[in-house]
């Protein structure tokens, strides 16, 4: 409903009234003084100068927004003092602390000028949310849990979590497979980004993928960057899948100064990838350097024993030849004894079995022998009566003569000439003829 006429009359201001009083009434309230404001950066858009929309959230509710501007010279200042976090902090969605002064423009209205940004508050902010994810893990058992699991003798199978054809990546494969020991290692690198928004999910998801039956280690390298550019290692949920694995995690984020939460619950942190590369070159070679010197023990163990027991056995093999010596006389005494024994065995059972059939032999044989000595005596008789009857003496008793010539008897009439003197001889005396012819037979 508009105003009545009768009312009182009314005071107007122009806007350009109403704008300066508020500016004035803000200047005398400020002073000319600057304050530190904490405030998130919702929107920022820079070409010389950076252009910020501010806003404080609440429960999630925004409850204030106000414009800032960092002039030129204002934000070279701040980018030099920010360093190597400027970035990181000059950036949406980051609570930041900052120096400004409050100015009303009569034409774009209230809005702060920032002349300083404090880095501590955010490093600050970092750190207590770092301390923070230690204090859970710790709390949870998890901050340790990695530095129980055994280490392999030798690591060669590497599950490699980094950005692929990042320096990090090339320098650790570099020293890696470059090793002048020759040792070979298989390397699956498991691509992820290494910093930004999404860098703690992407690295999640990649630590998620390894399977760890597969490798002999984790390893999670990156280059060097600003303390907030390392956010993402500091992680929750990517430091709980990280400490639960069940080998060896080895860290190399690339920091001179600062660790982030992995490389306090890794098992080995380092600074730099090429450090890492170094270590597993190293431990293989410390595992070599093992394997040599109880190769060396073994054989020098080997060749001692074995001169031990070459000792022994000739010492055996010369107790044995004796032994066996003394068991080869023992037993050919045996023998030889076995031998008489045996060759006089026979006799003696022959003489025990067959004496009754020797005896009665021998009896029969004694009887024949009798008999034929009988017999022949018999016989010898009959021949010599015989040979009696054809002695000379009876063969002339029974009238038969003997006519000799010189001697010799004539029993042909051929060896006889007209001439010849012979003599006969007669049972009882002798004549002398002379031949005085020869007469043949026939």
């Amino acid at each position: 409903m508009l105003p009545s006429a009768t009312t009182e009359p009314r005071t107007v201001y122009a806007l350009g009234q109403l704008a300066r009083a508020v500016q004035r009434q803000i200047e005398a309230a400020a002073g000319g003084r600057s304050f530190w404001v904490r405030a998130e950066v919702a929107g920022l858009k820079v070409n010389r100068h950076a252009y910020l929309e501010l806003a404080e959230h609440r429960a999630g509710v925004r409850v204030a927004v106000m414009r800032a501007v960092i002039w030129q010279d204002a934000l070279a200042r701040i980018r030099e003092g920010l360093g190597a976090e400027a970035d990181a902090i000059l950036k949406e969605g980051v609570e930041i602390l900052f120096e400004a002064r409050a100015t009303y423009h009569l034409v774009f209205g209230l809005s702060l000028v920032i002349e300083a940004v404090d880095p501590a508050f955010n490093l600050g902010a970092l750190e207590r949310r770092k301390q923070e994810t230690l204090a859970t893990l710790r709390k949870e058992g998890l901050l340790d849990l990695n530095r129980t699991v055994p280490v392999p003798r030798v690591m060669q199978r590497i599950a490699l979590v980094t950005s692929v054809g990042s320096a990090a990546h090339a320098d650790f494969t570099r020293h890696l497979t470059g090793n002048e020991h020759g040792f070979r290692f298989h390397v699956q690198v498991f691509a992820s980004a290494v910093q930004g928004d999404n860098a703690a999910y992407e690295l999640g998801r990649a630590v998620a993928r390894i399977d760890p039956a597969r490798f002999d280690a984790v390893v999670l390298v990156r280059g060097g960057g600003s303390k907030l550019d390392l956010e993402a290692y500091n992680d929750l949920v990517l430091a709980r899948a990280v400490a639960r694995l069940p080998v060896p995690v080895l860290t190399g984020i690339g920091h001179d100064v600062d660790t982030t939460v992995l490389d306090h619950l890794a098992g080995r942190a380092f600074k730099t990838p090429t450090d890492v590369a170094d270590h597993l070159v190293d431990h293989a070679h410390a595992f070599e350097r093992v394997l040599l010197e109880r190769m060396t023990s073994l054989r020098h163990h080997v060749q001692s024993s074995f001169a031990e027991h070459r000792t022994l056995l000739f010492a055996r093999q010369g107790q044995l030849a004796h032994a066996a010596g003394a068991r080869v006389m023992r037993e050919r005494r045996r023998v030889d004894s076995a031998t008489q024994d045996l060759r006089i065995a026979p006799l003696r059972r022959l003489r025990q079995v067959e004496r009754p059939r020797l005896e009665e032999a021998q009896a029969t044989v004694v009887r024949s022998a009798q008999q034929g000595l009988h017999l022949l005596a018999t016989h010898l008789r009959g021949m010599e009566d015989a040979i009696g009857l054809l002695r000379p003496e009876k063969l002339l008793e029974r009238g038969f003569s003997i006519t000799r010539l010189h001697g010799a008897a004539v029993n042909d009439a051929s060896a006889l000439r007209p001439g010849d003197e012979v003599v006969t001889t007669f049972a009882h005396g002798h004549t002398r003829s002379t031949i005085t012819s020869v007469e043949h037979d026939g």
